[in-house]
C-alpha cells in the first residue's frame, strides 16, 4: 500500500486549504453552522454517507468489505471566545473569535483521512464512522453527539482520537497508557448574609468575610484532605460578591472547576468541599447553596488498544518519535465516548520554534506548523486501517 504518510503528503495542500478556511470562519461551541455545512459538503464530494447529529454534529460513514468492525474516528470542531493576534494570513474573520485551541486542524486532518479512506474501501473489512463533534470546549459536545446516537446505527467498537498541541514538537506523537487528561467538574457556591450599612458591620452579616475565609480553607482539601500521590485541583475562577462600597455584603456568588485523576478521589470532592463550606458558614452566621456538575471524566487508554495505537503510529513516524510526556490537568470530552466503548486519544506535536510555533492552547498568538497535519492523517488513517484489520 506505500507508506501512508506519502499519500498523506500528497493530499497536504487540500488539507492545508480545509485548515485555513475553517481558522478563517471560527464558530463557538454548539454554533458550528458554517463549519458543519462545510464538512457535509467536504464529504458529501468524496461519496461518503453524511448525516447530521444534532444542529451541528456530522457523522460520515466508509464502508468496507463485508464483516469487520466498527471503528469510529473523531475530532472537535469549535473554536474559542478569543481575538486572535497571530501574523498568519489567514487570521480569523468573526470578531472575538478564534480557532486558538487546533480543532480547525482536527476537522482538517479528519477530511484528509476520510479521503483517503475513502479510496481504499477494497483494502479493509468493516465501516469507518467519521465523527465531527461540536462544543468540546464547553464540555458539553460529545455528551451531546452520544445522546443523539452518534455512537448507534452502526454502533460502534472502538473510537480513536487526537489533539494537536502547540508546546508539542511537530514530527513527535504521544502513544501512552494510563490516564492522560483529568476530569473537569464545575461548581457554583452562593455565601448568603445579611445586608447593612457599613459603617455598622454588626447590624448584618458580611457575606464577603465568610467567602474569602472558604476560598482559603478549599485549598486545605489540596495540601490536607486528598492523597497527595493522587493529584486534584480546586480552582476558584470567579467570585462576585457586594453591592456598593458602603455597604456589608448580603451575598457572595463563587464559580470554579476542579480536576482529578482518580474516579474515586473526583466523586469524594463534592462531599470534601461541602463540610469545608458548611463548617465556615456556620461560623460565620451565613447560609449557603452549593451545586456541584459532574462534567467530563478522566481521559484514559488501557494497556491492550494502546499498544495497538503505537503499532500504528510507529509505522507512520518511527518508533523514535513516538514520545511520552506527564498528564495533563486540563480535560478533554472524548472520555466520555470512553465511557460508552473502548477508546484511545494521542497528542500530535505542532510545534517549531523556528517558524514561531511556540504558544501554548488558548492563547491568542497560537500557531501550528502546518506540516504536523499530513502526520495526523496519516495517523488517522494508518490507525483504522490496522484496526479494522
Amino acid at each position: 500500500m506505500g507508506n501512508m504518510l506519502d499519500k498523506a503528503k500528497e493530499i497536504q495542500d487540500w488539507v492545508l486549504e480545509q485548515r485555513r478556511d475553517f481558522h478563517r470562519h471560527p464558530e463557538l461551541s454548539f454554533k458550528e453552522y458554517r463549519t458543519s455545512q462545510r464538512i457535509k459538503e467536504e464529504l458529501g464530494n468524496m461519496g461518503i454517507e453524511v448525516k447530521s447529529v444534532g444542529e451541528t454534529g456530522v457523522v460520515g460513514l466508509i464502508k468496507g468489505k463485508e464483516g469487520g468492525i466498527v471503528l469510529g474516528l473523531r475530532a472537535d470542531i469549535d473554536a474559542l471566545p478569543v481575538t486572535e493576534d497571530s501574523d498568519v494570513p489567514f487570521a480569523s474573520e468573526n470578531a472575538g473569535i478564534m480557532h486558538a485551541c487546533g480543532h480547525d486542524t482536527h476537522a482538517a486532518m479528519l477530511l484528509g483521512a476520510a479521503k483517503l479512506l475513502s479510496g481504499m474501501k477494497d483494502q479493509f473489512k468493516g465501516t469507518v464512522k467519521l465523527i465531527f463533534q461540536p462544543a468540546e470546549e464547553a464540555g458539553a459536545g460529545a455528551k451531546a453527539m452520544i445522546d443523539a446516537g452518534a455512537l448507534k446505527d452502526p454502533a460502534v467498537d472502538v473510537i480513536l482520537g487526537m489533539h494537536i498541541f502547540g508546546d508539542l514538537p511537530q514530527g513527535k506523537v504521544v502513544v501512552q497508557e494510563g490516564p492522560l487528561m483529568a476530569s473537569g467538574d464545575t461548581w457554583t457556591l452562593e455565601v448568603i448574609g445579611k445586608q447593612c450599612h457599613g459603617s455598622a458591620p454588626w447590624q448584618g452579616v458580611d457575606a464577603n468575610v465568610c467567602a474569602v475565609a472558604i476560598v482559603q480553607a478549599l485549598q486545605t482539601i489540596v495540601s490536607r484532605v486528598n492523597d497527595a500521590r493522587l493529584p486534584i485541583v480546586i480552582n476558584v475562577g470567579t467570585i462576585h460578591g457586594g453591592e456598593r462600597f458602603n455597604i456589608t455584603s448580603g451575598k457572595v456568588t463563587l464559580e470554579g472547576m476542579n480536576r482529578a485523576f482518580s474516579q474515586e478521589v473526583r466523586e469524594k470532592i463534592p462531599g470534601w468541599m461541602e463540610r469545608v463550606i458548611k463548617g465556615i458558614c456556620e461560623a460565620y452566621g451565613c447560609e449557603y447553596t452549593f451545586k456541584y456538575n459532574f462534567l467530563v471524566a478522566v481521559t484514559t487508554n488501557e494497556a491492550g488498544l494502546t499498544k495497538k495505537m503505537r503499532e500504528s503510529v510507529a509505522s507512520v513516524i518511527g518508533e523514535e518519535n513516538i514520545m511520552q510526556v506527564e498528564k495533563l490537568m486540563g480535560s478533554e470530552d472524548f472520555s466520555e465516548y470512553q465511557l460508552i466503548t473502548k477508546g484511545g486519544f494521542m497528542f500530535l506535536g505542532g510545534g517549531n520554534e523556528e517558524k514561531g510555533c511556540v504558544y501554548p492552547q488558548h492563547s491568542n498568538h497560537f500557531k501550528i506548523d502546518e506540516d504536523a497535519l499530513a502526520v495526523g492523517v496519516a495517523c488517522y488513517a494508518q490507525a483504522a486501517l490496522d484496526f479494522l484489520k
